[in-house]
């Protein structure tokens, strides 16, 4: 019989930062097995416990919005991290940063002590949303929906850069805590993530001016005609330029989304490393740990060891797979680049035949400057997205030397 949920008590029940733990579930979410850590701080015994729910030891705390974005993402076969407040057997709480894997005939859950700073940031996201489902009914997708746009709020492009950056950020603090080193992949991955961000922002600035300046062909063709036979030059500048404004908006989206794409595999990269950082630490505690008889400790050990080269093969994948986005993007690059030096001729051709003609009879200055300042943009843009192109390769070759010689 499964153990009744206890009456929550405003207290936390402290545990260490060396002690991980984790659990392995079914696919209904029914767990199978844990480590000691685990029996310990949930204060349940082993026969409470095991093949008992993972719910009895849900926090009435705790946003069902979260629970309904883990379960939709681990249901379709990706891993999820999240932070958790659990509810012990004593009614005292205790929080955790949790990674969560499918695995075969289930789901495995390896889990640490959370410290940094986006911690008690997310403390405070939690509590506005359980407020919003308990007093305006908020359903738990709405309330998922929600915790994303939040989360974009603070700066996270999406939920998967969040975890990806939080599991860092606490891999991190947990070191310090425990007086260790920072692992150098966390660091590359910081600089990446940092790139990345800078990809997205000079690919953005980009797309804004040049959305700002679609009117500059039409504007050119309006005043040519206003000029007569002397305009028919900038008639034609017009007609150069809108042929070049058109593959730069046919290629515009294409440049946007490779550079999602590349934000989006760093995120993915990350995670995955730092998941297996955690899975081979809970390894190395879980093999010395005594167990109770009804958890075989090697069956348990082989479980971990199989997600954890799993994942180790993942992660190397995924580190690949920057690598890829990045050549893509920078192919884009290319192609803008020489979109640019389109613009730049056709700039300076306008300026030519703007002092030709009378400016008694013209105002094109303006609209050659307007040309002339998205030029500027997109060349400084397409400047800072080689550099950041650069520190990327030279970080994911790093991250896929260190990956493959693990």
């Amino acid at each position: 019989m499964t153990p009744k949920t206890s009456v929550p008590l405003d207290q936390e029940r402290p545990f260490e930062f060396d002690e991980l733990f984790f659990s392995r579930t079914d696919e209904r979410g029914v767990i199978q097995a844990g480590n000691s850590v685990f029996q310990s701080i949930s204060a349940y015994s082993w026969d409470e416990i095991l093949h008992a729910p993972h719910r009895l030891i849900r926090h009435p705390d705790m946003p069902r919005g979260v629970f309904w974005l883990m379960w939709d993402t681990i249901q379709k076969g990706n891993p999820i991290g999240a932070y958790v407040k659990n509810l012990a057997k004593d009614g005292r709480y205790y929080w955790v940063f949790a990674a969560v894997t499918p695995i075969e005939g289930g789901f495995l859950s390896v889990r640490l002590k959370p410290s940094s700073t986006v911690f008690e940031a997310v403390k405070k996201q939690y509590a506005a949303l359980r407020d919003a489902e308990v007093t305006q009914n908020v359903s738990p997708k709405e309330s998922a929906a929600r915790l994303t746009d939040n989360l974009a709020g603070l700066g996270y492009d999406s939920y998967s850069a969040f975890m990806a950056q939080a599991l860092s950020l606490e891999i991190s603090a947990r070191n310090e805590n425990l007086g260790r080193t920072k692992d150098a992949s966390q660091t590359c991955f910081e600089r990446l993530a940092k790139s990345a961000e800078d990809l997205l922002y000079c690919t953005s600035n980009i797309a804004d001016v040049f959305s700002k300046n679609k009117h500059i062909p039409l504007n050119l063709k309006i005043h040519a005609a206003q000029l007569g036979d002397i305009g028919t030059p900038i008639g034609t500048i017009s007609d150069n330029y809108t042929m070049i404004s058109n593959e730069i908006q046919q290629q515009m989206s294409e440049f946007v989304r490779n550079c999602r794409n590349v934000s989006q595999a760093v995120g993915t990269g990350w995670f995955l490393t730092s998941t297996t950082m955690v899975q081979r630490q809970v390894i190395d505690i879980f093999q010395y740990e005594e167990t109770c008889a009804a958890v075989n400790q090697d069956v348990e050990m082989q479980h971990l060891r199989t997600q954890q080269q799993n994942y180790s093969e993942q992660a190397l994948k995924g580190l690949r797979a920057i690598s890829s986005q990045i050549e893509l993007f920078s192919q884009s690059c290319a192609e803008m680049r020489r979109l640019s030096t389109s613009l730049k001729v056709i700039r300076v051709i306008g300026k030519i035949e703007s002092a030709s003609i009378d400016n008694s009879l013209n105002n094109l200055d303006h609209l050659i400057d307007d040309l002339g300042q998205f030029q500027s943009v997109l060349g400084e843009g397409l400047d800072a997205v080689d550099v950041a192109n650069k520190h990327m390769r030279s970080d994911v070759d790093i991250l896929i030397g260190r990956r493959a010689a693990a």
